[in-house]
């Protein structure tokens, strides 16, 4: 198992699961820091040294994914309460799929949806956020998400409805 010989001490074993997992805990991060690389890749930074310190008390009842997404998620958090909110970066929505660019009408309406589910999403409370991007972007399931929040997997798919339904008022004139 690779979390164990990571524990163990294997830099090599830990540089794999950096390569599997870091990229998703930045985009998470990025998107709950509202589109701030620096605090994202801070709080990565910092989720990923208390993994390496953790990792030999790592049982596996959670996938390593989900203890990772946890730890990020807790960084993160405690990042949120230090700091005053900024203007969401670009890099928001990158993971949406891209609308067909035929033309500069088609991208200004692209740029205008962007902009709108931006500001939808950073109106949103921080665990319907959280929550909404874990299963949306992240693609984890109800359970794992319940692990990342640190909650019962009822109260994720209670967020996901509240998030969903909120996103779909404030982007109604989109559909």
């Amino acid at each position: 198992m690779l979390a164990r010989s990571a524990g163990m001490g294997d830099r090599a074993a830990f540089a794999t699961i950096f390569d599997r997992h870091a990229a998703a805990m930045f985009r998470y991060a990025v998107n709950m820091l509202d589109g701030d690389l620096d605090a994202a890749e801070d709080a990565v930074q910092d989720a990923l040294e208390r993994a390496w310190s953790k990792l030999p008390g790592f049982r596996g009842e959670a996938q390593l994914r989900t203890w990772l997404f946890r730890i990020t998620a807790n960084v993160v958090l405690s990042a949120r309460r230090r700091r005053r909110p900024i203007a969401v970066d670009d890099e928001l929505l990158t993971a949406l799929p891209a609308l067909a660019e035929t033309g500069p009408v088609h991208q200004v309406e692209h740029a205008e949806l962007r902009a709108a589910l931006e500001l939808a999403l950073t109106e949103l409370p921080w665990r319907q956020r959280a929550a909404w991007l874990l299963r949306e972007m992240e693609g984890l399931s109800y359970d794992e998400i319940a692990d990342v929040l640190q909650t019962s997997p009822a109260v994720v798919r209670g967020q996901l409805h509240r998030a969903r339904g909120t996103l779909a008022v404030r982007m109604v004139q989109w559909r």
